[in-house]
């Protein structure tokens, strides 16, 4: 807890072990993955190639550009910029121990967190381009899925996770999701909010996956994670990252918010819960406006079949965190409601403010409002008293053990 307050984490990250293919992906592929070598032999982090081509556009169109001078190649995994996270020490305890799932509870103890919902860091980008082998793509989330799930097992109350979806055949995504909720005990799924194969999300190509999650009542997360091969915004800002980081994590989540609203996802699947992660979320009132100001001109001709407005929608269906420390928090819990939040520490990516996202929430918004967006999450992936009574048992089990 965070000052007596309940606080799940919706999007916290972890880091993959550099064998995770060697040890988790069908023997059938393995000849189409390559990793980086260090010089001892091992496996290091890196660019990784699938199918001959690098799974981040970052890395393969930043290729000359030179690092910073004062940075030791240590301070950060993070291939074009400084760490400001690295860089305090604040780390240290999770690169110690690899990261692993220690390290993850010590994380969540130091920030205040009851339970977090873990997502991926190389993963991210893993399947993010168009015309990937649908099976390929199945084997790779599969193989994360497997380790994800094991990883989880450190301390299964507190640690949950979000299953990564193959999204270039809808058939496989849907088998997928169900085996990762009904066999590994995934809480939901996540997607990148980018087109995918020429299929946008009010696309009737994604009705089966949008229904499957509404029967298994588990939540869909659009995360987006720049770097992807197929966005737009490579085309227009190249190798720019500055650029890019800036328009990838808002503007994919606004287009996909656009046709999720005005494509009737939400009219059709009333009960789907979707978050909009890691993009903060400040864009949400304004572009509910902007749909709202044509929606009487458009709606009858153009959308007749939605039976709400755009903002009723959101707020039945749909969640949008933040990470603590953006100004406008609390003019937008007053525009969209703080029960419509939810909070990511984006542990232990570079951007992050570990381990200050709880303060920093604190210092930025009243009580009432922080302890509404500090349960936000809970509400996204529907946990309960149950879920929160296992998860401080588990706490109070590893607090023991950590003074032993």
């Amino acid at each position: 807890m965070k000052d007596g307050m309940r606080f799940v984490d919706c999007d916290m990250h972890i880091m993959e072990p550099v064998d995770l293919f060697d040890r988790y992906l069908d023997r059938a592929f393995r000849d189409r993955v390559s990793l980086p070598m260090g010089a001892d032999g091992k496996r290091t982090r890196g660019m990784i190639v699938v199918d001959g081509q690098p799974t981040t556009f970052d890395l393969e169109t930043q290729q000359h550009r030179k690092p910073h001078h004062g940075l030791r190649k240590a301070d950060t995994s993070q291939p074009l910029s400084g760490s400001r996270i690295a860089e305090g020490g604040r780390l240290d305890f999770a690169i110690e121990r690899g990261y692993d799932g220690e390290a993850q509870i010590m994380g969540m103890e130091l920030e205040g967190i009851d339970i977090a919902v873990l997502f991926p860091t190389m993963g991210l980008s893993l399947l993010a381009r168009d015309g990937m082998d649908p099976r390929l793509s199945l084997a790779l989330a599969q193989a994360y899925n497997n380790w994800v799930h094991e990883f989880c097992q450190h301390s299964p109350d507190q640690l949950k996770f979000a299953a990564m979806l193959p999204p270039h055949d809808v058939n496989l995504a849907c088998a997928e999701l169900v085996r990762c909720v009904t066999e590994l005990g995934a809480v939901g799924s996540f997607v990148r909010p980018n087109s995918v194969n020429g299929h946008f999300w009010h696309s009737n190509y994604w009705n089966p996956l949008l229904a499957l999650h509404e029967e298994l009542d588990v939540t869909l997360g659009l995360h987006e994670g720049t770097g992807a091969a197929y966005s737009h915004m490579n085309v227009l800002y190249g190798e720019n990252r500055f650029y890019r980081h800036v328009a990838s994590h808002w503007i994919e989540m606004q287009q996909a918010l656009i046709a999720m609203l005005i494509g009737g996802v939400f009219e059709f699947y009333p009960k789907l819960r979707v978050g909009f992660l890691e993009a903060q979320n400040s864009w949400v009132p304004g572009i509910l406006t902007r749909i709202e100001w044509d929606y009487p001109q458009y709606r009858d001709s153009h959308a007749p079949y939605l039976s709400l407005t755009p903002r009723e929608y959101f707020q039945r269906n749909c969640w949008a965190a933040v990470e603590g420390s953006e100004p406008e928090i609390e003019a937008t819990a007053g525009l969209i409601g703080a029960e419509r939040m939810c909070i990511s520490t984006d542990y232990p990516h570079f951007d992050s403010n570990f381990p200050n996202v709880a303060n920093n929430l604190l210092a930025n918004v009243s009580r009432e409002t922080a302890e509404s967006i500090f349960m936000g999450g809970a509400h996204l992936y529907n946990f309960d008293e149950a879920h929160f009574a296992k998860a401080a048992r588990a706490a109070e089990k590893n607090r023991a053990a950590a003074a032993e």
